[in-house]
């Protein structure tokens, strides 16, 4: 592909996406996409045949779930909850996806191989920073051809990088219950450690085949396990942003997708509704010319992993958006660098670790209220599986864009929960 073709590959997938069909979504990827159709009864066993009258009735929504780790097993597992009862509910003749940076649950792998045995296609990779008893398992009965319907997989460092890892957590389905074209992505790795001692996160959209197919059509580059040209790919998808990583051309803050998010952020002039009542660092209302109260943007953020150079740059980008009289809170977690930390203290940002021992955020989560790119009444969550740091430019990663109130409430709420009693 030529370079100025490479630079405009994002630029066609954004064009596109709002007002195209799935076939030119993912011919802009420039990957090939199996468009799955009903499987051939021929091949059909009678164990299959039997298998599929026992699929469960769950239907996937489109919303955020969060597990409680300081809760009860019903609330820590919640996250695996939702995608153990997407893979029951999942038809033969579907194709479950899955990229999961660790995968140790024996009973979700039980699940997906019945799924496989009713007629499902299970498609799974993995990284391989350590092999699990469920990886291999997966990984012996279904193989690990990838030109095969079905196909678990290690990637070698990441999917479609040099270096790094296969960092994604990203659950796709075709189909479950009566959803179609399903896309969960969130900051959980099927483990014990995850339900247990990390806060975590899940979003899913369900009937957006644009963006099925989208991550679909980045699913099955990463499958390859070969270096690509383009590697990041950021895309505008109906009402929804994706950013696929590795991301080798950020060298500067300027050049960093997620310090260009922040610096869209105006602190002050959010609409009625929007954002905080304003304040001056003594705590006294900060008063527009006219003597009304000003109206501050809300920006908060929960990330497991912040440190590094680019840590650092995005640690200021925010402290200048504290110092602009945005309205910033912080939970982080065990992977901030000191630098950072220092830089958002000396801010006066309100920052908590939380107060239970070895529980802590896992997520990678920044969401606003108030302005943003210019518009006043702007309520944005960014998630995924993206750290700020040096090493995550290097990985298979993802960042979900999702605005509107419903996923900025819930991701408020989560945000109070881990604030209050995390």
């Amino acid at each position: 592909m030529e370079p100025h073709k490479q630079r405009n590959l994002a630029v066609r997938l954004v064009s596109v996406a709002r007002r195209t069909t799935v076939a030119v979504v993912v011919a802009a990827l420039g990957v090939a996409v199996l468009v799955h159709g009903a499987p051939d009864r021929g091949e059909a066993s009678l164990d299959a045949q039997r298998a599929a009258k026992k699929i469960g009735t769950y239907t996937p929504v489109t919303g955020a779930i969060f597990n409680r780790p300081i809760g009860t097993p019903w609330q820590q597992y919640a996250i695996f909850r939702h995608v153990n009862k997407a893979i029951d509910s999942a038809p033969a003749g579907s194709t479950i996806r899955m990229a999961v940076y660790s995968f140790a649950q024996a009973g979700t792998a039980d699940k997906l191989l019945k799924a496989h045995k009713r007629g499902v296609k299970v498609q799974m990779l993995f990284n391989d920073h350590e092999r699990f008893g469920p990886e291999n398992r997966l990984v012996r009965v279904l193989g690990s051809k990838t030109s095969k319907g079905s196909f678990a997989k290690f990637c070698d460092d990441s999917c479609r990088g040099v270096k790094g890892n296969m960092h994604q957590k990203v659950f796709l389905f075709s189909k479950s219950g009566s959803a179609e074209n399903v896309v969960m992505v969130g900051s959980n790795n099927m483990t014990r450690n995850n339900a247990v001692n990390q806060w975590s996160d899940i979003y899913t959209v369900v009937g957006d085949p644009s963006l099925y197919w989208t991550y679909a059509g980045v699913f099955d580059q990463m499958k390859l396990d070969r270096v690509q040209t383009q590697q990041y790919i950021q895309a505008r998808i109906n009402s929804f942003g994706t950013e696929f990583y590795p991301n080798t051309t950020v060298v500067s803050p300027e050049t960093d997708p997620m310090w260009q998010q922040l610096n869209q952020i105006s602190c002050l002039g959010a609409a009625p509704g929007y954002g905080t009542p304003a304040v001056n660092p003594d705590g006294t209302p900060l008063l527009n010319p006219d003597g009304t109260q000003a109206q501050a943007s809300i920006v908060r953020l929960s990330h497991h992993a912040w440190n590094g150079d680019r840590g650092i740059w995005l640690a200021r980008k925010v402290a200048e958006l504290k110092r602009n009289h945005c309205d910033v809170r912080i939970i982080y977690g065990i992977g901030i660098g000191g630098a950072v930390k220092a830089i958002l203290q000396n801010n006066q940002i309100p920052m908590t670790y939380g107060t239970r021992d070895g529980i802590h955020t896992h997520q990678k989560v920044l969401f606003m209220s108030g302005v943003f790119a210019g518009n006043p009444s702007s309520q944005v969550v960014w998630n995924g599986s993206h750290n700020w740091s040096d090493g995550a430019l290097k990985r298979d990663d993802t960042v979900l864009r999702v605005d509107g109130p419903d996923a900025f409430a819930q991701y408020n709420a989560n945000f109070e929960d881990i604030w209050a009693n995390g």
